[in-house]
Parts: structure tokens; C-alpha cells; sequence
């Protein structure tokens, strides 16, 4: 009998950041070489329709694909079904994309949208290609595996993407990009994932998967509308560069918590829903959630410190008018990992009636704050958007918490710590900048407050005896 090769959660992590790592930092470096290339405007049109190609992919996703990670015995009957099931969703929401394309050019009257929906809407079906594939590796916790394949498909479409920024084709190097990864990678898991659709489909299967995932994708679909939202009322009410600072603020605001948050959920999220000990469970989670606000907050009070010399150094200087919406944005980002964490436990817990509850209440609170809001400018719309969050994650905190019994209050309890610190590095580094390093280079200006803030917050977290601190080192030193 062969023996299953043994995957350690340990080198599972190990392997989810080297994927997390290595997507964002290549992402990252060829976002900012073709910001320097392209203009905000052209940053603004992929933005425009960025509502319409996420709805959709969630409709092809349909669900589906967290069902079968939840689920435990599942067989090629189930992985067929759900393979085709994609497949189909996928052919008919291209469909729709194409033939809705020119109402959706006319609604924010740039003509040039029939042909980048047109032709970026390819994305569905590739995707659709490899969605099971993908799972497959997942639910299995073969990241290594799943890292060589993303690598070349990475950088091949970073290289053709620059090239043709540097050519002047703007805003479709942009398309490019999306789309040469999208094919290179299902290319690649098609070939190594050693695994092909049967011509089958179950409708028990189907029935079963759908019951328990639809919830999440209609959950999927109104958070994706409603995170788009103030997108689509900046680019109709605003200009396009407008939409373009806000895109590239939001961005780099969202890079440190959706890089830790997947990371390590990429992981957690199949192991987690093998603990039936609800004590097992509610430890694991806080210990989970203190650890990624730990690293996430003090590189967004860095960044929020000092934005201005960030972004003129990164950016260049026709990217300032950014820096004020990613500083308003900064505070709405440390409540990203908490937000999402704990709808994780409705989904472990089999309430994924309660995730679509919760996220028409957010997204209702969302569209208020934008009606009331945009009468005040974009900077209104902005800080309508850190209100929301803050009421958000709190109503889903103490809701969801409750179902492991860790609600609001040990939560807040938990975090508190964390965040004093923060705040303490942060008033002592402005000061410092401020006072001190103003008239230097703006790369001195990142180098030394990087380095002064980031010892000064380990300093104090240790004095104070933050109890992250020896989870980050137990994790560290875990070995499966």
C-alpha cells in the first residue's frame, strides 16, 4: 500500500507565504513599474469594469469551490460535477459580458470599454478551466506544488505586460497581464495536477454542493458589488484619474492585510475544519486572528506615517493627490483581517445563512454611506467608508464569535494590546519625521523610520509582554 507523502501544517504555512509572497511581490513591482509608465486614467478604465468581472467570477465559483474543501469525503463524482457545473456558468456570464458591453461603455461614456470588457471577460472561462484543479491542490495543502506552477506564469506575463506599457499600448498591457496569467496558469495545472474531468454529472452531487454554496456566492456577489461600489459612483460621478488614485490607493492599502489574511487562512481554513473541539477551535482562531493583527497594523502605521515620501518614491510625484485617500484608507484596513476572520466561523460553523445576512447588512450600510456621502466630495466618501467598516466589524464580531464562544468583548479584550502599541509607535514616529527627517532624501525618510518604528514596536511588545509574541515564535518553531 503507497503511503500519502505527509504535508506538516508548518511547511504548509511556509508554502502558502512563499505563494502569497511571491504573487504580491512580483504583483506589486510590476504594478509600480507600470504606474510609472501608464497613466492614473488608464488605472481608472480597468477599474471601471473591475465590479463587472468580479460578479461574475463569483457566479462562475458559484460556491462550489469552498464546499468541496469543507467537505470531507469527497470523490471524482463530485469534482466532475462541479467541473462542469463551472464550465457552463462560465460560457453563459462571458455571454452576457459581451452582449452587455456597450451599455456599460455608455453608462460611464468611455467607448473604450466594449472592447477591455470584451476581451478581459475571457478570464471566466480560462479560470473556469482549472478552478477544481486548483481546489484539489488546496484541500490537499500541496502549496509547493501550486508555487511552482504560479512562478513562470507570473513573471512571463509581468514581462510581456512591461514591455507593452514601454510600447506604449497603455491601458491594455494592463489586460494582458490579467489574461496571459490566467491562461499560462491553467495550462500548467491541466498539465501537473494529474487530474481530468469524467463525463459525468451527479445531480445529488450538484444539489448538495449548491445547497450549501450558493449562500456564500450570493454572499460573494453582494460584497463584491457593494466593494465596488464607490468605485463605480467615482468613476460616474468623478474623473477617470480620480478613480485612478483611488484604485491604487485601495490597492496598496489592502497589500499587507490580504497578504497575511490569505496566507495563512490559505492554510487554515482546510485544517480548521477538521476540529469538531469547539474549545480546540475558539483557541486556534484568537490565537490565528492576534497574530495576523500583530504583523498586519504596525506596516500599515508605517505606511500611513509616511505615505507622501512612499508614494513620490515609488510613484513618482504624479501619484500624490493618491496619498490623503490611502491615508483615510489605512484606517479602514485594520479591521480587514478581523472582519474576515470571523466570517470564516460562519462558514466552519455551516452558517453560510448567516454570512449572507451579515453581508446585506454591511453592504446596506454601504450604499447609504455612499448616497449620503458623495454630496461631500470624495473625501466624504472616503471616511463614509472607515464608519461603515468600524460598525461592520463590530456587529460581526460579536455575532459571529459568539457561535465559538468568543464574542466581541474577547475580542476587543485580545486586541486592545496590540493596538495601543500601535498607536504609541505611531505618534513617536510622526514626531520623529516631522521633527527631524524632513528635509532628507525620501528613501532615507523610508529606511530610517521603517527601521526605527519596527524595532521600537518590538521593543515595546515585548516589555508588555504581548502574548503574540511567543504565539509568532511558536509557530515559527513548529515543526507539523
Amino acid at each position: 500500500m503507497t503511503k500519502k507523502p505527509r504535508v506538516s501544517s508548518a511547511s504548509s504555512f511556509g508554502w502558502s507565504f512563499m505563494i502569497q509572497g511571491g504573487t504580491q511581490a512580483i504583483n506589486f513591482i510590476v504594478t509600480i513599474l507600470l504606474a510609472r509608465l501608464l497613466l492614473p486614467e488608464e488605472f481608472g478604465l480597468i477599474g471601471m469594469i473591475a465590479i463587472f468581472i468580479a460578479i461574475a467570477r463569483a457566479l462562475v465559483d458559484g460556491g462550489f469551490v469552498s464546499s468541496l474543501i469543507r467537505t470531507k469525503e469527497v470523490d471524482n463524482i463530485d469534482y466532475s460535477t462541479v467541473f462542469f457545473t463551472n464550465m457552463v456558468s462560465a460560457i453563459i456570464l462571458y455571454g452576457v459580458l459581451f452582449f452587455t458591453a456597450p451599455y456599460i461603455a455608455n453608462f460611464y461614456n468611455q467607448e473604450i470599454l466594449i472592447s477591455i470588457l470584451r476581451i478581459l471577460g475571457l478570464i471566466l472561462i480560462i479560470n473556469a478551466f482549472s478552478l477544481v484543479q486548483s481546489t484539489k491542490l488546496n484541500k490537499a495543502l500541496l502549496f509547493k506544488t501550486q508555487f511552482k506552477l504560479q512562478l513562470p506564469s507570473l513573471i512571463i506575463s509581468a514581462v510581456i505586460s512591461i514591455w507593452m506599457a514601454y510600447n506604449n499600448y497603455g491601458v491594455w498591457s494592463l489586460v494582458a497581464k490579467d489574461l496571459i496569467y490566467a491562461l499560462l496558469t491553467t495550462l500548467q495545472l491541466w498539465l501537473y495536477s494529474k487530474w481530468t474531468p469524467s463525463m459525468v454529472f451527479d445531480k445529488e452531487k450538484f444539489k448538495y454542493h449548491f445547497n450549501f454554496g450558493y449562500k456564500l456566492s450570493l454572499t460573494q456577489i453582494v460584497n463584491t458589488t457593494f466593494d465596488n461600489l464607490y468605485k463605480v459612483v467615482i468613476g460616474k460621478f468623478f474623473s477617470a484619474a480620480q478613480l485612478g488614485y483611488y484604485t491604487r490607493a485601495r490597492s496598496l492599502e489592502q497589500l499587507p492585510s490580504s497578504f497575511f489574511y490569505n496566507a495563512f487562512n490559505r492554510v487554515a481554513y482546510p485544517l480548521l475544519a477538521k476540529i469538531e473541539n469547539e474549545k480546540q477551535l475558539k483557541e486556534t482562531y484568537a490565537k490565528l486572528m492576534r497574530l495576523v493583527v500583530f504583523l498586519v497594523t504596525p506596516i500599515l502605521v508605517y505606511l500611513g506615517v509616511v505615505a507622501e515620501p512612499f508614494f513620490r518614491w515609488l510613484l513618482t510625484e504624479k501619484w500624490l493627490p493618491a496619498v490623503p485617500y490611502f491615508q483615510i484608507l489605512i484606517l479602514s484596513g485594520v479591521f480587514y483581517p478581523i472582519y474576515k476572520y470571523n466570517l470564516n466561523i460562519c462558514q466552519l460553523k455551516g452558517r453560510s445563512d448567516l454570512v449572507l445576512k451579515l453581508s446585506i447588512f454591511q453592504n446596506g450600510l454601504l450604499v447609504i454611506g455612499a448616497l449620503s456621502a458623495i454630496w461631500f466630495g470624495i473625501y466624504g466618501l472616503l471616511y463614509s467608508l472607515l464608519v461603515i467598516n468600524i460598525i461592520v466589524t463590530g456587529t460581526n464580531a460579536s455575532i459571529s464569535g459568539n457561535l465559538i464562544n468568543y464574542g466581541i468583548g474577547q475580542q476587543v479584550k485580545d486586541l486592545i494590546p496590540i493596538f495601543a502599541v500601535n498607536i504609541i509607535v505611531a505618534f513617536f514616529t510622526f514626531i520623529f519625521y516631522k521633527n527631524v527627517l524632513y528635509d532628507m532624501s525620501d528613501m532615507l525618510i523610508l529606511l530610517i523610520i521603517g527601521a526605527s518604528a519596527f524595532i521600537l514596536y518590538g521593543a515595546i511588545s515585548y516589555v508588555a509582554k504581548l502574548r503574540t509574541l511567543s504565539d509568532m515564535i511558536e509557530l515559527i518553531k513548529q515543526r507539523g
